[in-house]
């Protein structure tokens, strides 16, 4: 899967969580989006964990700071499946 495919499964993923006029780059922070508080941040990591069929561990979610980062993670995970 390229690293386009990941972020736009990424950002259909936070589109439906935040809402459908929200702006999702690969820069974009939760500073940047309104409804971003924590309970969306869980359902976020958990919607992408069962979408992409991966697990984030505890270390790893704690260095998310932008929707790059969940695209950086699952390319490392899908690399260490090859």
């Amino acid at each position: 899967m390229s690293r386009q495919q990941i972020f736009d499964g990424i950002e259909a993923i936070a589109k439906k969580i935040f809402g459908d006029g929200t702006i999702i780059t690969e820069e974009t922070t939760s500073a940047d989006i309104e409804k971003w508080d924590s309970m969306n941040h869980v359902i976020l990591i958990a919607t992408i964990e069962k979408e992409f069929v991966v697990t984030f561990d505890i270390m790893e979610i704690i260095g998310i700071t932008k929707f790059g980062d969940f695209v950086d993670l699952i390319e490392k995970k899908q690399d260490q499946c090859k």
